[in-house]
């Protein structure tokens, strides 16, 4: 009986500590909308790698933050909740799919490269790495969006 309660307790803490972990994502995300500029024509959530993070083997987490991508005029800017900034000039930035990277898990990656930086990104899917709604975007349908705005400046 005390080790099922023991076993309770653990579950119930564990569930705590992902609730708190989400309210405070929401609220750090909800914070970063509202300070985005009133002409932007898309944005997404995502996590990131800067460079050769990406591919290092021994890290404790797959990604290094999350933060927010959008499309304003002619550029790609990124925000990260740590307070990194770049913007990408859409019309000659390299925009590529990478796909699956086993050393950073099951998640699919898109890069973004000028001359001076080369960012990994996913979409940010909160605690777990499986979407459970339908109107969530995903690492692909970003990706798609950004490839299709670039090619309608060519």
């Amino acid at each position: 009986m005390v080790i099922f309660l023991f076993f309770l307790l653990l579950i119930g803490v564990i569930f705590l500590i992902a609730y708190v972990a989400a309210q405070s994502r929401k609220r750090k995300q909800k914070k970063m909308l509202n300070n985005l500029p009133s002409d932007v024509d898309f944005h997404a959530f995502v996590r990131f790698n800067h460079g050769n993070e990406q591919g290092k083997f021994m890290k404790i987490k797959a990604f290094q933050g999350s933060g927010i991508l959008f499309v304003q005029n002619d550029s790609i800017e990124f925000r990260s909740t740590q307070g990194i900034q770049h913007r990408f000039d859409l019309a000659n930035s390299t925009i590529q799919w990478e796909g699956e990277n086993l050393v950073n898990g099951l998640l699919k990656w898109f890069s973004i490269n000028d001359e001076n930086e080369k960012y990994f990104f996913n979409v940010e899917t909160g605690m777990f790495i499986f979407h459970t709604g339908g109107n969530k975007p995903t690492t692909r349908s970003i990706y798609d969006q950004l490839i299709l705005k670039q090619s309608s400046l060519k």
